[in-house]
């Protein structure tokens, strides 16, 4: 059970502790989602595992909850220790932008990493296997819906920052 710090509608904590699936009309938790881009361009993509509750077998970032008094940093960090195995340095992490959805707040964190996925400790219950992908594979992934839904909000957006900043 992934317990979160509860906040308001305006990303100020209210000094109250809840399960992270457990949602109520007015309350709000913190998510992560990160992508992590090679030099080449291309994104880490992971196959969420076949027994995941929400989006099981479809393709997404890394990302999840942040934990009780955790930043969204921190819990970024540790998503991707967590599910991959990999320790990210702070300096290689990068705040892209945040939105809020009906019962969280979504952190978009981008990492600039080379390494080699054959090398990567991968949390079986979260996921069954990694990619490095192209934007026009992860496009192609959105049409055939094969990419978890959740991506689809900003995808676009956050494209159009990568060319803006890089």
């Amino acid at each position: 059970m992934e317990m979160v710090d509860k906040l308001n509608n305006k990303k100020e904590k209210l000094n109250k502790i809840g399960e992270r699936h457990e949602n109520k009309i007015g309350e709000y938790h913190q998510s992560v989602h990160t992508w992590i881009m090679n030099s080449k361009g291309e994104f880490l993509m992971q196959k969420r595992s076949a027994n995941k509750r929400m989006f099981p077998n479809m393709w997404s970032q890394t990302g999840g909850g942040v934990e009780v008094g955790e930043t969204s940093l921190e819990g970024a960090l540790r998503e991707c220790k967590e599910e991959l195995g990999i320790d990210i340095p702070k300096e290689k992490i990068e705040f892209i932008l945040s939105f809020k959805r009906k019962f969280d707040f979504v952190d978009v964190w981008l990492v600039k990493c080379d390494f080699d996925i054959s090398k990567l400790v991968l949390q079986e219950e979260e996921v069954a296997e990694v990619k490095w992908m192209r934007i026009e594979e992860i496009k192609k992934l959105m049409e055939e819906n094969k990419l978890a839904p959740s991506i689809d909000i900003y995808f676009n957006m956050f494209i159009d920052l990568l060319d803006y900043k890089y």
